[in-house]
């Protein structure tokens, strides 16, 4: 049966380009459940992807052009496959661009175009990955429509050097240099599933949340902050300072990430590193620590010690990593004051955007109920709160 979102990317086609739509494909987006800015050190993520995403409808054409539709954005984007540009007006276009040029560059020259509508309920600017949402949902679309001369048939492998390519197209075409995460969770979600991933040997494992599962409940502050703007960065050139330095002491082919680097080398070198460097490096090494113990509560269908690591987890980003607010403090207080809260913590990059909570099935609509009354009467602001499930990753339609 048709989606909503599916039928609302059909409409937007239509009314756009004034044709049925050919082809379709989706994506959904994800929360990170443990492992908070530690896919590009090289560590340790939990994840899953959700039933909010992204969908796209359109058809090829013989025109080597782009021509594309958002139902979010008010202007249409147009543009030539063979001259791509960097600074494309609005961050979507960008992302657009980035996975056309991702494509091409692995795949060479496309032998057309195309026209697409974008439809999507992921909140924007949250947390919650809707650009590698839009990402793969894009280049799910390309392969079908048989533009890039290659097949969408993709079995494990080729969804992970997809993930890899789209990774490339956000670091060196959009210009932020996120990790593996975001990519490699909306290929190879399934439902039901969690997802851990070693981002230093990209072994992965899907583990079953439960029968029946904890409800993954996400609360959208409605504060919103942009990738780019450099904080992201920030961080990870911190990360990299710290690298640098046990680079120098034990030497570059010992230490290729921090996830190289044992919390023990980090407490005996403490008092030579700089102050910043030092606590954010006990974040991404305790945090590795904390995946660790998550994929075992998993395997234990211990959803209470699993919570319990998430509320850690959001400790530890806020204190050592500096990337909560003051938004997200409410929202997570909020949780703690609501019926059937197991654990929670900030998703994604941090600094605005959504929490993701843990929360006993039968009390996710009182949870809901609970948070909703508390952040607003504490803020003047109504946050959107999603009870969500984890969903199947990117395909066609």
């Amino acid at each position: 049966m048709p989606s909503p979102l599916s039928e609302a990317a059909r409409a937007a086609y239509s009314k756009a380009f004034g044709l049925e739509p050919t082809v379709l494909a989706q994506a959904p987006g994800r929360v990170e459940l443990l492992g908070n800015h530690t896919d590009y050190n090289g560590g340790l993520v939990l994840a899953t992807a959700i039933d909010r995403g992204t969908v796209i409808a359109g058809r090829s054409i013989p025109e080597r052009e782009g021509q594309v539709r958002s139902t979010g954005f008010p202007d249409p984007d147009r543009f030539d496959l063979e001259a791509l540009e960097t600074d494309a007006p609005g961050a979507w276009g960008r992302y657009v661009r980035g996975v056309v040029w991702t494509l091409r560059e692995a795949h060479g020259p496309f032998q057309g175009g195309f026209q697409a509508a974008i439809a999507g309920d992921v909140p924007l600017g949250a947390g919650l990955s809707s650009s590698a949402s839009l990402q793969a949902a894009l280049a799910l679309f390309l392969l079908q429509a048989g533009v890039t001369g290659q097949t969408a048939d993709l079995d494990d492998p080729a969804r992970m050097a997809l993930a890899k390519r789209l990774q490339r197209g956000e670091n060196e075409f959009v210009g932020v240099q996120s990790g593996l995460l975001d990519q490699f969770s909306v290929l190879f979600g399934r439902a039901g599933m969690a997802l851990s991933l070693d981002c230093r040997s990209l072994e992965y494992e899907r583990l079953s949340l439960g029968s029946p599962p904890p409800a993954i409940v996400i609360c959208d502050s409605k504060t919103s902050r942009r990738l780019a703007d450099g904080m992201y960065n920030q961080r990870r050139a911190e990360c990299e300072r710290v690298v640098a330095f046990f680079q120098a002491k034990r030497g570059p082919e010992a230490v290729t990430w921090l996830r190289d680097v044992t919390l023990e080398e980090l407490q005996d070198a403490w008092s030579r590193l700089d102050t910043v460097g030092r606590i954010r490096a006990r974040h991404v090494l305790s945090e590795n620590e904390r995946v660790r113990q998550g994929v075992e509560a998993l395997r234990a269908g211990d959803s209470a010690r699993l919570g319990h690591l998430m509320s850690d987890s959001h400790a530890s980003s806020r204190d050592d990593f500096a990337n909560s607010s003051s938004y997200l403090e409410t929202l997570i207080e909020s949780a703690e004051e609501a019926p059937g809260y197991l654990g929670g913590k900030l998703s994604g990059a941090g600094w605005a955007g959504c929490t993701v909570n843990l929360v006993e099935a039968t009390k996710a609509d009182d949870f809901a109920a609970a948070v909703r009354h508390h952040y607003t009467r504490r803020t003047a602001i109504v946050p959107d709160v999603h009870i969500c499930h984890a969903a199947a990753g990117a395909s066609g339609l």
